[in-house]
C-alpha cells in the first residue's frame, strides 16, 4: 500500500486513527472469513473511540452502527425521520 504525500491533515489524522485502532487486533484470519468480519466489528468499534476528540460527528456514526438496536434502516443516518413513539 503506497502513502501519498499529498495528503490532508484531515487524511493524515484520519490514518492515524485507523492505525491506532488496529494495532490490538489480529488480522492473521482469511479475507471475508467470519473471524475477519468479527475483527472488523471491534475495529469499528474502537475506531469510533479514537475518532471522538477529532472527529466527532464520524464517532457517533460509527457508534451508531455498533451499538444501535435492530433496525431495518441506516442507523448512522440522523437526516432520516424517526418514527415516533405511540402511547
Amino acid at each position: 500500500m503506497s502513502r501519498r504525500l499529498d495528503a490532508s491533515p484531515h487524511d493524515a489524522a484520519l490514518r492515524a486513527a485507523i492505525v491506532a485502532a488496529a494495532n490490538p487486533l489480529h488480522f492473521n484470519n482469511r479475507p471475508g472469513s467470519v473471524a475477519r468480519q468479527c475483527a472488523l466489528g471491534l475495529f469499528v468499534a474502537a475506531l469510533s473511540d479514537h475518532l471522538a476528540l477529532d472527529f466527532p460527528e464520524s464517532a457517533d456514526a460509527l457508534r451508531a452502527l455498533v451499538f444501535s438496536p435492530a433496525t431495518p434502516s441506516n442507523p448512522a443516518d440522523h437526516t432520516q425521520q424517526q418514527p415516533e413513539h405511540q402511547q
